[in-house]
């Protein structure tokens, strides 16, 4: 879970964060050779490899309307489906269940590293984010 950074009307109802599955954690020793580096050294970072999650709009959730709010992962074919994150952006982790009742699909991503073995290449079609 991270902040959201929409960039929709601040009067808008939008949900504060974004998820993303994290698929691996990566350590490099990087080294900044360009005219505002502060040093030659390798240093070392860390980031996350994620695939995010897409909130289903068409649901009514929140305290409010008493329901879990329902999310799905992004089309592998939408250029934001993937990509990196600092681990300090990070605000803490979250339980993301799956929502059976929709069933799985192999729609959104074909075979793929980014699943487990275990997953036989299809993703739940809806999650919920437990509260």
């Amino acid at each position: 879970m991270v902040l959201s950074h929409e960039d929709e009307d601040p009067r808008a109802s939008h949900h504060p964060y974004w998820y993303a599955h994290i698929i691996s954690i990566f350590h490099a020793n990087i080294r900044h050779i360009g005219p505002a580096s502060q040093s030659s050294d390798p240093q070392k970072m860390d980031f996350l490899w994620v695939r995010w999650f897409g909130h289903d709009m068409t649901h009514q959730a929140g305290w409010k309307a008493l329901c879990l709010y329902r999310l799905g992962f992004l089309d592998h074919e939408d250029p934001g489906a993937f990509g990196f994150l600092d681990p300090a952006a990070v605000i803490c982790g979250v339980h993301i269940v799956p929502a059976p009742a929709y069933g799985r699909t192999t729609e959104l991503l074909p075979p793929s590293i980014a699943r487990q073995p275990s997953e036989d290449d299809k993703d739940w079609v809806y999650y919920y984010i437990s509260m």
